[in-house]
């Protein structure tokens, strides 16, 4: 939790200088030197904080606790030699520049692979074939970062197939894949919450009617005396929380679906 609030402080606090610089810049244009490379480093901080942050609230969750910690340290990496390059680029020649550019780039790719593959993993599947589209994703994202690595640092693709048309279609593949995998995960809650039902939604109800006093038994929905001929509508709605997981025997002050906290009075009191 304080890895997560230190990242998220620390987005934050670049987001808003990076806001005031730029401001000031286009404000005052002639009071700041090095406008550009603060501008741009305080918008990387926060870019480089976001992945962070992504990878700190997959770790918070025991998922792949390697994989994130690599995550991590990749980002602070990567900023840290674009910060380099940024501030020092008069100082080095062009090839120390396309060494750095290119060590930056590396650090970049595997950050974000990382962060995408830990929020993937996030989902609990109850079926086998929705776990494997994630999978898949995941396999195509990580040979997408592998082609984008060659060409950084060799482009030992440019006599034999044409990189841009393979990197497109490893994209939109893993595009595809990264959008699909939390609407399964939700399409899974929506049914899960619907098959959970226990109670019909059509049951019996004895009840007495408020205006001449007839005991009766009358079916849910709506409905009327059959007596007196009130007008009677009976809904029988069982708690759930927010996300829709069915609250019913829950003897937790947790969901187990969301982790959202249940109020005491909507929590099943066994008698």
């Amino acid at each position: 939790m304080r890895l997560r609030k230190a990242f998220l402080w620390s987005m934050i606090v670049s987001l808003a200088l990076a806001a005031l610089l730029g401001i000031s810049a286009l404000i005052l244009p002639r009071w700041f030197r090095y406008d550009d490379e603060i501008l741009l480093s305080t918008v990387l901080f926060g870019a480089f904080s976001l992945v962070a942050l992504v990878c700190a609230s997959v770790l918070e969750k025991r998922r792949l606790v390697p994989a994130m910690w690599i995550g991590i340290m990749a980002a602070v990496a990567a900023l840290l030699v674009w910060l380099v390059l940024i501030w020092f680029d008069a100082a080095l020649d062009w090839r120390a520049e396309m060494r750095g550019a290119r060590i930056a780039g590396t650090f970049t790719i595997i950050t974000v692979l990382l962060g995408q593959s830990g929020l993937l993993t996030l989902p609990r599947f109850d079926h086998p074939w929705a776990g494997s589209v994630r999978w898949m994703t995941i396999g195509v994202s990580s040979l997408l970062a592998a082609t984008g690595i060659a060409l950084v640092w060799f482009n030992w693709m440019n006599q034999q197939i044409d990189e841009g048309r393979v990197l497109g279609v490893l994209g939109i593949l893993a595009a595809c894949g990264t959008v699909v995998t939390p609407i399964l995960w939700k399409v899974q809650v929506v049914r899960r919450a619907e098959s959970a039902e226990t109670i019909p939604a059509k049951i019996t109800v004895s009840l007495t009617c408020p205006r001449c006093a007839a005991g009766q038994q009358l079916i849910t929905g709506p409905t009327k005396c059959r007596q007196c001929g009130l007008r009677i509508t009976i809904a029988v709605e069982e708690p759930r929380c927010a996300c829709g997981y069915l609250l019913y025997r829950l003897e937790s002050n947790r969901c187990p679906e969301c982790g959202r906290e249940i109020a005491e009075a909507d929590r099943w009191a066994a008698t």
